[in-house]
């Protein structure tokens, strides 16, 4: 009976070592859970914030292509109201040009200082 009883004591004692390298261990994958939940919890936030950033840029894209549109089109009007200013400008340079022709042609100076004017 003294022997059974003594093989009972010997894995209980066995039992009372091995529980604590096991609680050790606990220990060290609880602490590890939490970093690996910290980590995700990290994760997640920089995810939604990363898609809050994109949604905001697809917004701001969007905005600024339809400025650009509206660049182009001013850039075209401008464009064409140039050309319009250039024709009336080569025009009024021909006008010019020719009025000049005529007055020369009305008038003759002499070298004697004299002026005839031809009618």
């Amino acid at each position: 009976f003294n022997d059974r009883q003594m093989d009972i004591d010997l894995p209980r004692s066995t039992t009372a070592e091995v529980c604590i390298p096991t609680t050790v261990q606990f220990e060290e994958v609880y602490e590890m859970l939490n970093i690996l939940a910290s980590g995700i919890e990290t994760l997640v936030n920089d995810e939604q914030r990363l898609c809050n950033e994109s949604l905001q840029m697809q917004i701001t894209l969007i905005t600024l292509k339809e400025e650009l549109s509206k660049l182009k089109l001013s850039v075209e009007e401008s464009n064409a109201f140039l050309q319009g200013v250039k024709q009336n400008q080569d025009i009024l340079n021909q006008d010019f040009v020719s009025l000049q022709e005529k007055i020369n042609d009305l008038q003759y100076v002499s070298y004697s200082k004299t002026l005839v004017w031809k009618i």
